[in-house]
Formats: C-alpha cells, structure tokens, sequence
C-alpha cells in the first residue's frame, strides 16, 4: 500500500482530522485531512519538529531513553507527533476526549507508515 491511500485510512480513524509525514526538518512529506477541515499542515509540520527536537533534548537531559511521542493539548484539541524513523506522523484530533482511542489505533499504523516512507 501506497503513503497516501495509509494516509487516508489514518484520517478515517475518529477523530482524527489531519495527518502528515513529516521530515524531521519540518517539511510535510505526504498529508491527508479530513472533508471540512481547514488545517496549514506546511505550517504546523514545521513548528512540531521543534517541540519534538525540544522533547528529544529534555529525554537526553534526563536520560528517559528515546521519544516515542510528543503530545500537546490545546482548547480545540490535541496534536500528536510520533517520531518513526527518519521521518514522524503528525496527527490533530477534534478532541481530548477522543485522544486515547486515536492513540491505540494510531500505533497499529505506525510500522505500516515507516515502511512506506523508506519505499
């Protein structure tokens, strides 16, 4: 399966209403939002690698071990960043509420994802 139609079946998950591949200089490698939403994900690819390189950097200060996901949570819902690779998934969410089911579906697809960004 392509990078974009995995892109597609991960917007379809509830709740989720926008998803990219992003370089871990902020560039939004592949996206897919879902119908309705209004989201600069060029924009927000590129300020999320930063808190993601800040997290990195607090995790080596305390010796924590490696990032597995960077989670910020906001009035109109949260932001998720896994980073996978070379690469990390950028994930926004419609609500708190839904954030721990998106979590569990959002890992299932976190290998599918990796592999596809390498091919």
């Amino acid at each position: 399966m392509d990078l974009r139609a995995l892109l597609e079946e991960v917007v379809a998950i509830k709740g989720i209403t926008s998803v990219a591949l992003v370089s871990n200089d902020g560039f939004v490698i592949e996206s897919a939002t879902a119908p309705g939403q209004d989201i600069d994900l060029d924009f927000l690819g590129g300020v999320a690698t930063s808190s993601l390189a800040a997290s990195q950097a607090l995790s080596e200060f305390f010796g924590k071990g490696e990032v597995s996901q960077v989670m910020v949570e906001f009035e109109e819902g949260p932001v998720l960043l896994a980073p996978i690779g070379a690469v990390s998934v950028l994930a926004t969410i419609d609500s708190s509420q839904n954030l721990g089911r998106v979590r569990f579906q959002l890992k299932k697809y976190l290998p599918k994802l990796e592999q596809a960004a390498q091919a």
